[in-house]
């Protein structure tokens, strides 16, 4: 068995990638039920199937047969441990990296921090040995890892090489790729960190049976990224969505970017410390957040508090439905550790500032990736160029 794909033709590389993705997303299937489901000839399907099954990335299983005079046939399914990627989230000053099978488990992990003063280049570099260390002390047979997906904090090229300017670094027109490839030996992808939450949800979360699905991830900032009809949304010119940035007080607190009143003001990791220090509300769980909720109970000032927060994520939102349309919003770092209530309230407040026609699609839940979620989103886009293609 090699461990080296085949060079494929585009046409074959786009029957291998439809039937991967098909199991990716439906799971086990006979090769008939692939044909029918692709609209490909039973015969073509077989030949590719053939293909895979000889790399080891298909395996045969159980034999089904649809009725009681149907012939049997026999299940191929993904081998989730055939490749790997390497899913890298760069946040500001911490770097989160796992090692990820194509059905997306993550099997090994490694994080470090770093001073945001430091040089970008120091930081690629640092993060480039870290990846060299995962794969190296991994049990992995590291001929099996074919990429690796980075996750950065702002707007990215169309080619998804570059980060181009991070609010909250002082980062410009960075070649991430160019400079980490060569240190690691292997392709990298680099994309918007939002957006590549968006997708993980969506090819291995609770968004695999959504058309549309939106992220609204909060930590230094607010971003938000959208998967529509099963594809990441990069509209404009460097398809980033600031949800931080639209204005929700006409008069408020100066934000980083330079405008007033943004979201951010009031829905970043900083902004919510600041909010539960001067109600003088313990920490000790490390999400502002929740204690700011469970003071509200019997806090006038925390009740106010958490009025506001919901008005500004509510009023964010609501744009983002109204303009979007997406099916699902799944909120996820601060905003995902919260209680059940938080989220009845947002829907319910989203919901009234909502285009009448559009109220009934409102969802909105935490995500399913918990603290991983960069990294897987990293991840899904090293195996969205690297695998199933």
């Amino acid at each position: 068995m090699s461990n080296e794909a085949p060079a494929r033709t585009d046409e074959t590389r786009t029957q291998r990638g439809d039937v991967l993705a098909l199991l990716r997303d439906a799971g086990p299937l006979p090769r008939i039920e692939i044909a029918r489901r692709t609209g490909v000839s039973p015969t073509t399907i077989t030949r590719t199937v053939n293909q895979l099954i000889d790399e080891n990335v298909l395996v045969e299983g159980n034999s089904v047969s649809p009725s009681k005079l149907g012939r049997p046939a026999t299940e191929v399914s993904i081998n989730a441990e055939s490749y790997y990627v390497v899913g890298v989230q760069i946040g500001i000053g911490s770097v989160q990296l796992g090692l990820v099978d194509v059905l997306g488990s993550t099997h090994d992990q490694h994080a470090f921090a770093y001073d945001i003063a430091t040089p970008v280049h120091e930081v690629i570099a640092t993060t480039a040995e870290a990846v060299s260390t995962l794969i190296e002390s991994s049990p992995i047979d590291s001929r099996l890892v074919i990429g690796v997906g980075i996750a950065v904090p702002g707007p990215v090229d169309a080619a998804g090489r570059r980060i181009l300017l991070p609010i909250n670094l002082d980062w410009r027109d960075v070649p991430v790729a160019d400079i980490m490839e060569p240190l690691i030996g292997l392709p990298v992808r680099v994309d918007h960190n939002v957006r590549s939450m968006a997708l993980a949800e969506h090819r291995f979360g609770v968004a695999q049976d959504c058309e549309s699905v939106a992220f609204v991830y909060l930590r230094t900032g607010l971003g938000a990224g959208l998967v529509v009809h099963g594809q990441p949304f990069s509209g404009g010119v460097h398809g980033a969505i600031e949800l931080g940035h639209l204005q929700g007080v006409a008069d408020g607190a100066s934000c980083i970017c330079g405008s007033t009143g943004c979201l951010e003001t009031v829905l970043s990791e900083r902004a919510l410390r600041e909010q539960a220090t001067a109600l003088g509300l313990d920490e000790s769980d490390g999400n502002p957040l929740t204690a700011m909720w469970h003071a509200a109970e019997t806090d006038k000032s925390a009740r106010e508090a958490i009025d506001r927060i919901v008005a500004m994520l509510s009023h964010g939102l609501a744009a983002f439905v109204n303009m979007l349309n997406p099916e699902l919003i799944l909120l996820g770092g601060a905003l995902a550790a919260v209680p059940d209530a938080f989220f009845e309230r947002v829907t319910a407040t989203t919901n009234r500032a909502v285009f009448p026609l559009l109220r009934p699609s409102v969802r909105i839940e935490p995500s399913s990736l918990g603290m991983d979620a960069g990294v897987l989103g990293g991840a899904t886009s090293a195996l969205e160029r690297y695998f199933y293609v």
